[in-house]
């Protein structure tokens, strides 16, 4: 029995063929084209994790950033400076800040950060100030100017470095109508 010949591939199988024992099937070629391919089925489930690697080693202890601090206030003033007195220092008994006696502190060489500030009133026009000198001289950009009448806060913050041992001294703006109340200074040494 021979092959069923497709001409147009609408019936990809051949008939039924009856073949006695031992027979040979015969060759029937199909040559039809390959149909389209299916959509790809969806991604599978994530495997399991795998064990957790070792832990590296442990770094460097770290040093705090600010190794000594030192808080100062003063009281009321008028037609003075104000006269700073030592609040509370950390560590205790450090010694790179001190109180050096009326409106100064002793600062060993470093690199300190300071705030600073009073509440100040001026009842006859004349403008208050407040700033930071060091060895008797004014750091720049540490000025801050008060008004003429009424009452101003007045803050500021400076980051110095100090090459040798030095004073430093908090001033002010020094006349007859102006008051300086909540005057502080906080002084803390960086490394």
């Amino acid at each position: 029995m021979g092959c069923k010949k497709f001409n147009n591939c609408s019936n990809l199988y051949p008939p039924t063929i009856n073949l006695a024992a031992g027979q040979p099937a015969p060759n029937c070629p199909i040559s039809c084209p390959t149909g389209a391919t299916g959509p790809i089925g969806p991604t599978g489930a994530t495997g399991p994790t795998g064990a957790t690697g070792p832990a590296g080693p442990t770094g460097a202890t770290g040093t705090s950033g600010i190794s000594s601090t030192a808080f100062f206030t003063a009281p009321s003033a008028t037609n003075a400076e104000p006269s700073l007195i030592l609040e509370n220092s950390f560590p205790l008994g450090e010694t790179d800040i001190t109180l050096a006696g009326e409106n100064n502190v002793n600062l060993a060489a470093g690199t300190y950060l300071l705030r600073y500030g009073s509440t100040v009133t001026s009842t006859n026009g004349t403008l208050p100030t407040i700033s930071i000198s060091v060895n008797e001289l004014v750091e720049s950009g540490t000025i801050r100017t008060g008004v003429a009448y009424g009452s101003a806060s007045l803050t500021g913050d400076a980051l110095l470095t100090i090459s040798t041992n030095s004073v430093l001294s908090l001033s002010v703006t020094v006349a007859p109508e102006l008051t300086y109340d909540e005057t502080f200074l906080i002084i803390s040494k960086l490394g």
